[in-house]
Formats: C-alpha cells, structure tokens, sequence
C-alpha cells in the first residue's frame, strides 16, 4: 500500500488568501492613482485654457466650468475602467477634442481597451485616443507662452521657461502614447499568460482523471481475473454438486426440489459473476442487465422470485426509459440485495416488495419480511447466515445518488426503505 503525500491545506490556503488581499490593494491603489492623476490633470489644463483668453473677449465662465466638471466625472469613471474600458476612452477622447480638457482619461482607459478587445476595436480605441492627445497638446502650442501648460529649460540660464518647441510637444505626446499602448501590451500579455496557466492546470488535471481512471481500470481487470478464476470456479462446482444431488434424490420430493433451487441459484450466480467480470473489464453498466432500464425491474425480480410463490412483488414504473444508468444500476442492486436480506431472515415465511418509480417522486423502494420468534420470544436468527455488508453495499449505492435507506425492525417486520432522487438521462 502506498500513502499518498498531500500539504497541509492550512499553508496553501493562507498563501491564495494573502495574495487575493496583496492583489486587491494593489487594484484599489492603482485606480486612486488614476482618478487622481486625472482629475488633476483635467483641472489643471481647464485653468490654462482660462488663462489664454484675451482680455478684450467675453469671458466664458460656462464653459470651463461644465468642462472642469466633465474633466471630474471622467476621472471617477476611470473605476469601471476594467469593465467598459472601450466607451470610456471614445468618451474621453470626444470630450477631450470638443471642450479645453487634457486626454488624460483616454490614456488610463487605453491600456484596458488593449488587454483584453480584439485587434480592430484595439486600432480604434487607439486611433481615438491619438486625436485626442493631439488636439490637446495642439490646443496648448497655440496658446501665449503665459497659458502653456508645457515648459522648457533655457539651456544659458537653467530655468524653467514657458517657450516649448515642436520637437518637444511631439516626444511629450510620443512619450504619452507610448506609455500607454505599452502598458495596454503588458497587461494583454499578462492576461494571456494567465489564461496558459489556467488552461495548463486544466489539462493537468484532466490527465490526472484519466491516469486515476486508467489504475482504476487495471484495478478492475485485477479483480476481474480474480473472481473468474476463484469464485466463478467454486459457484460452478455448487452448481455441478447441486445437479447430482437432484439426481440422486429423485425419491425425495422435497430433498429434490431444494437441490433444484440450490442448482437454479448457482446457475443465477454464475450468470451474475460472469457479467461482473465483463462489466469490470470494460466499463459501468448494470450488472447482469446491459442497456438495461427501470422498466426491466419486474423482469428482474420475476428472475429472482423463480418458483418462490412466497415472494409477492408489486412494481410501477412511470418513465423508466429517462432515468439515468446511475439510477438504474442503484436501483437494481438495491433491490436485489434487499431481496437476498429479506430471504436470509423470513424463515420461509413471504416477502413483499413494492417499487415506485417516476420522475417527479423518484424511486421508492420497500422490502418487508415477518421475523419469526423464538418460544422465547426473541427473534430468531437468519435462516441463511450474512457477512454484514449488504446493508452497508444498500447505504452506499442510495447515498452515492442523493438518496436514503433506512433498514430495522417494524413491529414483527424486518422492513428496507429506500427513496432514490430521480436523475434523468443525459440527452
């Protein structure tokens, strides 16, 4: 047996955590910085533009005060950034081109829009945002050297002096650009990578399945070639040693016919062992009946039942084509084994087993026997003696649909009840 090494969940758990909080933090601070840069920068080019009217011309406090406060409402916008990157840097950039603001706000929505929009969207997005970057630095280059909001240092006195050439608007405005669309690449390679991850732990994962699966398949080919060669082996010369003795006990009518249910039985198991054994080799379906539906429950217990007229079963099924295998195959072993356990405590007395099945209540099952007493008045013990884990085998196969089971003693009864979810086939 080999132990499968796994780390402590606690450790791994805290890393993913501090990095979701580290991550946050870093968004969070990341889309102040813009709204702030923005809005900053929005207020300061609205209060050049206000400075460059001639003190002949009217004044126009409207206007740069509707403008100072679309230059503030698109620098809050800048939080949905992320989710609708392209029509807030178009808006940005039509604002941008049509009032006195800076393209500061096209240039933080830019690199969202590159990240994550196909290529055509990409050119448009960016062709917007060029204008908008040209205009704004064209409209600042016209105005007297007082209302330039770009300076220079004069190279003889070192100091700073509002007289920019054109060489310098185009490598603020290149520069700009640049940042952006490059930040825009960055992060677009970044999502790709993380997309590479995902889809490298997804396979992974799905190898790991099929590597599981495939052990799981030797495993089952292991214990295949295991009960052919043993069980089936012991079964069949049950069923050799049960045939002469209903042979040799012709004068015995009753010793006769238990030889003929004993060799019956056999036969039924070696039927049942051998359709295991193909089921393990190649693959899940209902044991003993491939293809089979809840419609073939009454077919199955009339198999069971035999020449038993002590066994009375009452079955109705309503959509049993549609209910998925993993119902079907729960439902069978089910009640097979509820079957086998009444026998083993009824003491030859008779059974009742009724099943309902539909696709709005699901599937019940209940399988009552009378427990006979003792003079004592205890309960007497199985007729036929058990290993236990029949009832464990029922409990497993309900919970492993969603469903219950519930098995004890009901007044003089031994009852099973089970109550299986309607699954419905897969189309």
């Amino acid at each position: 047996m080999f132990a499968r090494a796994t780390a402590a969940p606690g450790l791994g758990e805290s890393v993913i955590t501090g990095r979701a909080v580290v991550l946050r933090w870093a968004q969070t601070a990341g889309t102040a910085l813009a709204v702030a840069v923005s809005a900053a920068s929005s207020l300061v080019a609205v209060g050049f533009a206000s400075l460059a009217e001639a003190p002949t011309s009217a004044p126009r406090p409207a206007l740069y005060l509707v403008s100072a406060l679309v230059g503030l409402a698109l620098a809050g916008l800048l939080v949905l950034r992320r989710r609708h990157p392209l029509a807030l840097c178009l808006g940005a950039s039509a604002c941008s081109v049509l009032l006195p603001l800076d393209a500061s706000a096209a240039l933080l929505a830019l690199p969202w829009v590159l990240a994550t929009a196909a290529v055509r969207t990409c050119l448009a997005a960016a062709g917007a945002t060029v204008v908008a970057t040209a205009v704004a630095l064209l409209r600042d280059a016209l105005r007297d050297h007082e209302a330039q909001v770009l300076v220079t240092v004069d190279e003889q006195t070192h100091v700073l002096s509002p007289d920019p050439t054109a060489a310098t608007y185009a490598v603020v405005g290149v520069g700009l650009l640049g940042v952006s669309v490059a930040a825009g690449l960055v992060r677009r390679a970044q999502i790709a990578a993380d997309r590479a991850r995902d889809m490298q732990q997804a396979q992974a994962a799905a190898t790991a399945v099929l590597r599981d699966q495939v052990h799981r398949q030797e495993e089952r080919r292991l214990i295949a070639r295991e009960v052919h060669d043993t069980v089936a082996h012991h079964v069949a010369a049950i069923s050799l040693q049960a045939s002469a003795l209903e042979v040799t006990s012709a004068g015995d009518p009753d010793a006769a016919r238990a030889a003929r249910e004993m060799r019956t039985s056999a036969q039924h198991a070696i039927g049942e062992l051998r359709s295991l054994v193909t089921t393990l080799r190649s693959g899940d379906t209902v044991t003993g009946f491939p293809g089979a539906t809840l419609d073939d429950l009454r077919p199955l217990l009339y198999r069971m039942a035999g020449d038993d007229p002590l066994t009375a079963a009452t079955v109705s099924v309503s959509g049993g084509h549609d209910a998925a295998p993993t119902l079907v195959r729960a439902t069978f072993r089910v009640v097979q084994e509820a079957v086998t356990n009444a026998r083993k405590h009824a003491h030859g007395e008779s059974l009742d087993v009724r099943v309902e099945a539909s696709p709005d209540a699901g599937v019940d099952i209940v399988v009552r026997n009378p427990l006979p007493e003792r003079a004592s008045g205890d309960a007497a013990e199985p007729a036929v003696p058990g290993t236990g884990s029949g009832l464990l085998g029922m409990r497993e196969r309900a919970d492993a649909v969603g469903g219950t089971l519930s098995a004890g003693r009901e007044g003089g009864e031994f009852v099973v009840r089970a109550h299986l979810p309607w699954i419905a086939r897969a189309t």
